[in-house]
């Protein structure tokens, strides 16, 4: 008989649904005060997510997401995840991480009229969370 996986994990960002009600056996969250460990039976919560590594498990399979800012309500074995943005590991192109990050830098530095600040950091913020992932994936092949 087979062993069910205890919680159901939803990942959604603006553009679209990453994972839906995925069954897996904890999650991992980038919370403000830190990683949160979701398991089965949990108490309700809602947390807010900063940049980092969303990490997921169900059995053999394990799974690693950048994530960046949002929201997580954990409620009923179930998991909820609004980020403003999430891509599994082996969809970042290191490459072009490095070269957003280089502009992102580039665009803070100059600080011009024509540049929206907050929009450099936020690009600046997610560039880092992509080359940390990909740096992440090579040492856990």
């Amino acid at each position: 008989m087979e062993k069910k996986p205890g919680l159901l994990l939803t990942v959604v960002t603006p553009e679209k649904t990453v994972l839906n009600e995925h069954p897996v056996d904890f999650v991992v969250l980038p919370a403000f005060g830190g990683e949160l460990g979701v398991l089965p039976g949990h108490a309700p919560e809602v947390v807010q997510l900063k940049e980092g590594f969303l990490r997921y498990s169900s059995g053999k399979d394990k799974e690693v997401f950048s994530a960046l800012s949002g929201f997580a309500e954990i409620y009923n074995n179930r998991v909820l995840v609004l980020a403003e943005a999430a891509e599994l590991s082996k969809e970042i192109d290191e490459e072009r991480a490095k070269q957003a990050w280089r502009k992102a830098k580039d665009a803070i530095a100059m600080q011009g009229d024509q540049i929206d600040i907050d929009e450099a950091q936020a690009s600046l913020k997610r560039a880092a969370v992509r080359l940390k992932l990909a740096e992440y994936r090579k040492k856990h092949k």
